[in-house]
């Protein structure tokens, strides 16, 4: 069954350098796209119009939704950004996937957060 785009927003990652032993060194903030399908995947492409380079399954694989403003080591935020606009993936072992959207209204920590109580009952809640 093919996957259809519900929901597109753009949004920005902080890209990375290389990793070293017990972290990594933080570069910039990469403007990229999200798709939330009506089956629960979140689909993270290069521009609005280009095929996933990542797919979620949020499923099985998000523990938990953690808001901007309880992420206490957020890298520095582009200019005009705000916590209110980042929130962050929990994902199984250890890794998280930090996302900041364009403005606040486009945030979809709580919509993501209640589409994952409709598929996965146990889920925990946004923090």
């Amino acid at each position: 069954m093919k996957s259809t785009p519900a929901h597109q927003l753009p949004c920005w990652l902080p890209q990375t350098s290389s990793s070293f032993p017990g972290g990594f060194i933080f570069k910039q903030w990469k403007k990229q796209f999200l798709h939330l399908t009506a089956e629960g995947k979140l689909l993270l492409c290069h521009d609005a119009l280009s095929l996933p380079h990542q797919m979620i399954q949020l499923q099985s694989n998000c523990e938990a939704i953690v808001q901007g403003k309880e992420i206490l080591d957020l890298p520095k935020l582009p200019s005009g950004a705000s916590r209110d606009c980042c929130f962050a993936l929990i994902l199984p072992q250890n890794k998280y996937l930090l996302l900041l959207a364009e403005t606040s209204s486009d945030c979809w920590s709580d919509y993501i957060s209640l589409l994952l109580r409709l598929i996965q009952p146990h889920f925990l809640p946004i923090l």
